[in-house]
């Protein structure tokens, strides 16, 4: 093999490796705005997450289709069923 043919399959394997290089980085970019819709998505929901403070002590309550509720503006909402409350996670343990 001679100087020529050695570096054109040296040439070759550069053009392959690039070719490579260039399909990895576009997978990179495709996966970060995966990735950044996920985050996205992730902050909507612990927006919607509901915490063990959310729900008060209720004192002045009334029953509505056998849920209570408190009177007046401010309602606190009770679970009709208490063992979910105990599986809700706290706001201060992360």
């Amino acid at each position: 093999m001679n100087i020529t043919e050695l570096i054109d399959a040296l040439n070759s394997k550069i053009q392959a490796i690039k070719w490579e290089n260039e399909a990895l980085n576009s997978k990179i970019r495709t996966l970060k705005a995966e990735n950044e819709a996920l985050k996205k998505e992730l902050a909507e929901l612990k927006q919607k997450q509901l915490f063990k403070e959310d729900f008060g002590v209720l004192t002045e309550m009334y029953y509505v289709n056998g849920s209570m509720q408190r009177w007046g503006n401010d309602y606190d909402y009770c679970l009709k069923d208490n063992s979910k409350y105990y599986k809700l996670p706290s706001k201060d343990v992360k």
